[in-house]
């Protein structure tokens, strides 16, 4: 190691918090060991609940169920294989905690697309983020192959790995309390909250009142109402003669309608978040348009075959008149899967702060986020893939009808997957985040930790927006994280003041754990083995007790 690496490394991690052991290598040494595991086939379930040993203290007001999503299985004994990390079969994990007890639940989302799998030993063909390959690591084509496809989208395609939403979090419904798993295309799947059953599924959402066409795509990431529990989305239509993009609400009861709209007259966007305030919507339209070439998708997957197009489209909603109060094509262009979070900073002025790319390369490269066959292959090939998004705010002037792009490149740790304290909380709670200005504190996972040179280098950060700087972090040699829940301290009085769960895989152990960290300095409070193998988890949702 020269002096100079050497220096480099001193100043980074003498300037940080402390949070764990953490020394510089032995050069001869192994390390970030078994990263393929966490990305790889994981058969192996848990139907009923576990209770698991708990190392350390969980607090006595984290009392509640942690429901993550993901995929769990990409390949069959037929030689096929899925390409892309989102494809995967949906597996959640479940953990109830209270009393500072854990009791766990590991199991595969039983709808129509997981049976078809089963019963035919074989991937269903479907038109994926990823292409299917055969052995040879080649997409799997021909015209029966795309008929069989289509035919399948339409009938039974319904596997949602991606996240969990809670639509009536005040049990207004006076039924079953359950939850549902989402993706980026409009299937759901039902769970009974108590057993973590299946209880059914869609191929589509129920038409919204005021819709006009045949729903596409919706994103993964509903939010909720800040005035009540309703939950807000938006979804790409596809209609005559243009595509549109409605913002939609879903009531508990499962009512819903269009609140407002506009066309795209060049084609279907693809979006996975976007931003709400107390009485706007932010719509991002990315400058790719889907590209629905069924022999397209087929070969290159939806994200590779995407057509891209020139400027970034803002659109600002009304959330009580569904008007468009602000609607401009930049010339800059950004791309991002993750909001962070949204405020209004002053009379008409919204701003929404992003995750975000100036490049796609991070959805539609060669060396795209979670590209499988890429990851599978070693270090060599996983130290190509992008290092993650950085702060962008998207500032709205809805007075001058203005939107100005401002990066902050002061963090320069990349990350990927953040939230807040005040992620997924709704007007029925009493976590509203202040609707003046944006949470100081953000937390994320991110690869090539600290500066590293390899992608199997990942840490979990907090970022603080105040100072822009790393407040504090987790890493430890081959443990890689999953996307991390706040669970506040309901007595405290500062906005980081309660913990973070994270879904970790212990690379040289070789077993998944539930990590507690103290969300103000990152130290693991209690660690829970779940004495198995679980694949990276993507989101999911923290449902407190009698919510």
């Amino acid at each position: 190691m020269t002096k100079g690496i050497y220096l480099f490394f001193v100043l980074v991690t003498t300037s940080l918090p402390r949070c764990v052991s953490f020394s510089i290598a032995n050069p001869t040494k192994v390390t970030n060991v078994n990263f393929e595991d966490w990305i790889a086939d994981a058969p192996a379930e848990v139907t009923e609940w576990n209770e698991l040993t708990v190392n350390g203290e969980i607090p006595r007001y984290v009392h509640g169920t942690w429901i993550r999503n993901g995929g769990g299985i990409w390949s069959s004994s037929k030689d096929d294989t899925y390409s892309h990390f989102f494809d995967g079969l949906a597996k959640i994990s479940a953990y109830r905690v209270n009393g500072g007890r854990v009791c766990h639940q590991a199991r595969f989302l039983r709808g129509k697309w997981y049976n078809k799998f089963v019963l035919e030993g074989k991937l269903p063909p479907g038109l994926g983020t990823g292409p299917i390959l055969d052995a040879a690591e080649k997409p799997k084509l021909g015209l029966m192959r795309i008929a069989e496809a289509i035919f399948n989208v339409v009938t039974s395609f319904d596997n949602a790995p991606v996240n969990i939403w809670d639509y009536d979090p005040l049990l207004r419904s006076n039924q079953q309390k359950k939850v549902v798993a989402l993706t980026d295309a409009p299937c759901r799947v039902s769970v009974n909250y108590e057993t973590m059953d299946t209880l059914g599924s869609t191929t589509i959402n129920p038409l919204a009142k005021g819709s006009k066409g045949f729903e596409l795509l919706t994103t993964s990431h509903p939010l909720y109402s800040f005035d009540n529990d309703d939950t807000y989305n938006i979804a790409a239509e596809l209609g005559i003669p243009n595509a549109r993009v409605n913002l939609i609400k879903e009531t508990a009861l499962g009512e819903r309608s269009v609140v407002g709209s506009f066309d795209m007259s060049d084609g279907s966007p693809y979006f996975h978040s976007f931003g709400l305030s107390r009485n706007y919507a932010v719509i991002v339209v990315q400058p790719f348009r889907l590209d629905l070439d069924a022999s397209n998708l087929m070969e290159k997957g939806l994200y590779r075959a995407m057509k891209h197009v020139s400027g970034t489209r803002i659109v600002v909603i009304n959330l009580k008149t569904g008007k468009c109060a602000l609607d401009q094509t930049l010339q800059e262009l950004l791309y991002f899967y993750h909001t962070i979070s949204t405020c209004e900073l002053e009379d008409a002025v919204i701003s929404l702060r992003l995750c975000a790319y100036r490049t796609p390369d991070f959805f539609t490269g060669e060396h795209q986020f979670l590209r499988l066959e890429q990851g599978r292959r070693g270090k060599e090939w996983r130290n190509k893939l992008d290092k993650g998004g950085q702060f962008c705010d998207v500032v709205c002037n809805l007075n001058c009808n203005s939107v100005d792009i401002e990066w902050n490149h002061s963090i320069q740790q990349h990350f990927e997957l953040p939230i807040t304290r005040y992620s997924r909380a709704h007007g029925g709670s009493q976590l509203l985040a202040p609707i003046d200005a944006h949470p100081r504190y953000v937390y994320s996972f991110g690869s090539y930790a600290l500066g590293s040179e390899e992608y199997d280098s990942w840490g979990l950060f907090k970022f603080d927006t105040k100072t822009w700087e790393i407040a504090a972090y987790y890493k430890e040699d081959s443990v890689y994280m999953s996307e991390p829940s706040f669970i506040p301290d309901p007595e405290g009085t500062n906005e980081d003041d309660g913990v973070l769960l994270s879904q970790a895989y212990f690379g040289t152990q070789q077993e998944t754990k539930l990590l507690v960290l103290d969300a103000r300095t990152m130290k693991v409070v209690a660690e829970v083995g779940i004495g198995m193998r679980t694949p990276m988890d993507l989101h999911g949702a923290w449902i407190p007790d009698g919510n």
